[in-house]
């Protein structure tokens, strides 16, 4: 199925009987309650400072991993991979800062195709990234920077969505995205766009 919704969003559709009940897997009623519940704390001045504010704490695990616990009560393991280890890799925070971007900017687009109605079949973000120099990290040099220098950022999507409708999404889903904003300025980003049908 595919609605292209030209005026207002997809609750428009559902209110009036459309028979849409959830669309790229999201369910459209209890989006529309999570919205209207985030839009009433928003305009609360005293619970708008805790809507926006996100936390994380990092116990070290001796070597070079540690355990991340998030506010929402999430966990999971960072390891610098310096040291062999046995069964399945843990990803480094590099490869964790560089995944939330794709994670990011993914679903950031899913939901804004979702609210405008439009069917995603497919969807896959492709990051990569160049560290400005690693031996700095280590502490074998002082020249250059430890961080990123480039990153680019490629969305491969499959829709039955005109390319230019397509096109307009992804620009709105990384100009919200807040991991991409929260890098614009501070490393030379790219993106680019494929739609398949």
């Amino acid at each position: 199925m595919h609605i292209i919704v030209s005026r207002g969003t997809i609750f428009d559709v559902v209110r009036s009987g459309g028979g849409v009940r959830t669309l790229n897997g999201i369910d459209l009623e209890k989006l529309e309650e999570a919205l209207r519940a985030v839009d009433e704390q928003w305009r609360d001045p005293e619970k708008r400072t805790v809507l926006g504010r996100r936390r994380a704490r990092a116990l070290w695990r001796g070597g070079m991993r540690s355990t991340v616990r998030t506010g929402s009560g999430a966990r999971f393991e960072v390891d610098e991979g310096l040291e062999p280890s046995a069964g399945e890799p843990t990803p480094t925070s590099v490869e964790y800062f560089i995944g939330s971007l794709a994670g990011c900017v993914l679903l950031t687009f899913v939901y804004l195709a979702t609210l405008r109605g439009i069917e995603v079949q497919d969807a896959e973000v492709s990051v990569e990234g160049e560290l400005g120099n690693v031996c700095n990290f280590l502490g074998l040099s002082d020249e250059g920077t430890p961080g990123f220098t480039k990153v680019s950022l490629t969305l491969y999507v499959r829709s039955d969505a005109d390319e230019e409708t397509m096109r307009q999404v992804f620009e709105e889903a990384v100009r919200r995205s807040p991991v991409y904003r929260t890098l614009e300025g501070c490393v030379s980003l790219s993106t680019s766009l494929r739609v398949f049908r």
